[in-house]
């Protein structure tokens, strides 16, 4: 067992819906575009006189994520994906908007991403979708900003054409199971360090744009975007020009769920902040 796997296994021993949550993760050898990996965050730590002493406070931060990377071929209908259209059931009806539109933000394949973190699905298409309107009324903290549609059987889906025109390209993602601290000093209030080395972290490539789980992260908030203690972060996602995706003035998007909810593959409750 490589060292990272048994420091990940010691630490959930101590929180007990972590343990069950995330028992089978494990690190691949691989290492994918910024993503960050134990191995790669001891090393980062012990290489700097201020982090070193605090070695075990910053590994016992850690948690599992997925970076979501574009890659460079076109999606196929079933692949994961940031816009175009989704996959969906025979007889879906397109969501409405009381004062706006919803529009595809993408889906995530479970089937494609090796050895990922338990608490997500092995299999089955996760689709979600956001609110919009024109006149600005949609506002990213309101219940129902994003909404997502968890289908295990993915033979049965198929394509369909998004109701509303948009001229941005789809993007097929890639999937690396890594791990992520927190990036900013308001999600914890017992640093032993000054919060400033987490902007030397940051310029190491510890903190990707794009992922799931992990920890939220945000460019122009001043507290946690966390809903509460029984929430964790599924999703968050940078503003993309390419797909026409502005979060709070081009800042980010962060949907939360509720672990146990997770588990159940039931996403049909989430909240979402942008900052």
């Amino acid at each position: 067992m490589r060292a990272g796997s048994r420091f990940l296994r010691a630490f959930f021993a101590e929180k007990a819906w972590y343990l069950v949550l995330f028992a089978r993760n494990s690190l691949p050898a691989n290492e994918g575009n910024a993503t960050l990996k134990i191995e790669k965050l001891r090393e980062l730590v012990l290489s700097d006189e201020e982090l070193r002493p605090h070695l075990e406070y910053i590994e016992g931060l850690a948690r599992p994520s997925v970076v979501l990377d574009f890659a460079d071929a076109a999606p196929g209908d079933h692949d994961s994906r940031f816009g175009g259209s989704p996959v969906v059931p025979a007889g879906f009806t397109w969501p409405e908007h009381e004062v706006g539109e919803y529009r595809f933000l993408g889906q995530i394949n479970f089937g494609e991403l090796d050895n990922g973190p338990s608490i997500l699905p092995e299999s089955g298409i996760l689709s979600l979708f956001y609110a919009f309107d024109e006149e600005g009324e949609v506002f990213w903290g309101d219940d129902g900003y994003v909404l997502g549609f968890y289908w295990p059987n993915v033979d049965e889906l198929t394509a369909t054409a998004c109701p509303h025109q948009m001229s941005a390209q789809p993007k097929k993602l890639k999937m690396t199971v890594g791990v992520d601290i927190p990036s900013s000093a308001e999600l914890r209030n017992d640093w032993p360090f000054e919060t400033d080395m987490l902007y030397w972290l940051a310029e190491q490539g510890c903190f990707a744009d794009d992922y799931m789980l992990g920890y939220p992260s945000f460019h122009s908030l001043a507290y946690d975007p966390t809903p509460g203690p029984a929430w964790i972060s599924l999703i968050t996602l940078k503003s993309h020009d390419e797909l026409e995706w502005c979060w709070h003035d081009g800042d980010k998007l962060m949907v939360f769920i509720e672990p146990e909810r997770l588990k159940a593959k039931d996403f049909g409750a989430l909240k979402s902040d942008a900052g």
